[in-house]
């Protein structure tokens, strides 16, 4: 994934966009600590994001903290996660959450976000974005 070295951490509120199971907090390739599992090569064999090339940046660590990825619309989520995707997802424990953060950082492609920084958190139907 195309990263922004010189990414600046913003501290306005930000609405962000992320598929994540609400328990364990794990998103489809780093757990909640951080640690690279991707789970949707097991959840989504034909997934449409599987492959993408997301593998540690020194950014998901930035000041000490664990820093997770979002996306950064709910136009997009569609770009990430096919019908089938997100079905099986769905079936997994996992949902899809509007989150307001406070402190986040703008890369290419996605949003990198502490869970400090999260002041709203809301499910989203799926029905509102896969038709």
């Amino acid at each position: 994934m195309l990263q922004n070295r010189t990414s600046k951490i913003y501290t306005p509120t930000k609405t962000i966009y992320r598929v994540e199971n609400p328990v364990t907090e794990h998103g489809m390739w780093y757990d909640n600590k951080g640690i690279f599992e991707p789970i949707i090569h097991r959840l989504c064999p034909n997934g449409i994001s599987k492959n993408l090339p997301m593998e540690f940046n020194p950014d998901h660590k930035r000041d000490g903290k664990d820093w997770f990825s979002a996306g950064k619309g709910i136009d997009n989520m569609q770009s990430w996660f096919s019908y089938e995707d997100i079905h099986l997802l769905l079936k997994n424990g996992f949902n899809l959450y509007e989150i307001k953060v406070s402190e986040w950082q703008e890369k290419d492609c996605e949003v990198l976000f502490t869970r400090e920084g999260i002041t709203e958190y809301k499910k989203i139907p799926i029905s509102d974005i896969w038709k």
